[in-house]
């Protein structure tokens, strides 16, 4: 970059984007099934052969879990379900898009959170999760969510997609 002042420029912009996906940080995570939802577009934007799963649960209300859960659908799956913790109202992702995956038959459960993956064998069999309800607003003015004490409840699933938001890469 040096010499673009010398050439006139009076500001530099670095738009690398926000590629790492944030982790749940739940117990079984780690497990084969769980994917990333920026890396599971990737994977399948550059045509890897990845297996949908029959019953896939995506986790998160913005872009990315919607387009994961359009995606998957497309590849075959036979039940998606988006797990949303806040109200669909609150949900981040294009409302066109919502609309669009609930038209093509994608559930939507909101006021929800996953507290650990189910594994059996290495690979992952659900979610334990628990109902929610909002709290006061964050810093944002975004609601809270908060968990409802003796709600929790098992979805069974063989493919979880985390698609809760990116940070840079800084590296």
């Amino acid at each position: 970059m040096t010499g673009l002042s010398e050439q006139g420029f009076e500001a530099i912009v670095l738009a690398i984007g926000a590629q790492v996906d944030l982790k749940l940080n739940i117990p079984g995570e780690g497990a084969n099934g769980v994917t990333a939802g920026i890396e599971f577009l990737r994977r399948v934007n550059s045509g890897k052969d990845i297996g949908a799963g029959h019953q896939v649960l995506v986790i998160g209300g913005g872009n990315t879990a919607v387009d994961a859960s359009r995606v998957s659908t497309r590849l075959g799956a036979g039940h998606v379900t988006i797990l949303y913790r806040r109200s669909r109202d609150e949900m981040p992702a294009i409302r066109d898009e919502i609309a669009a995956a609930l038209k093509e038959g994608i559930d939507i459960e909101t006021l929800v959170s996953p507290r650990e993956a189910m594994v059996k064998n290495g690979h992952v069999a659900g979610l334990k999760c628990v109902k929610n309800r909002l709290g006061e607003p964050d810093s944002r003015g975004r609601r809270m969510p908060e968990p409802i004490p003796g709600s929790e409840f098992n979805i069974e699933a063989d493919s979880v997609i985390v698609a809760i938001g990116q940070v840079p890469d800084e590296s």
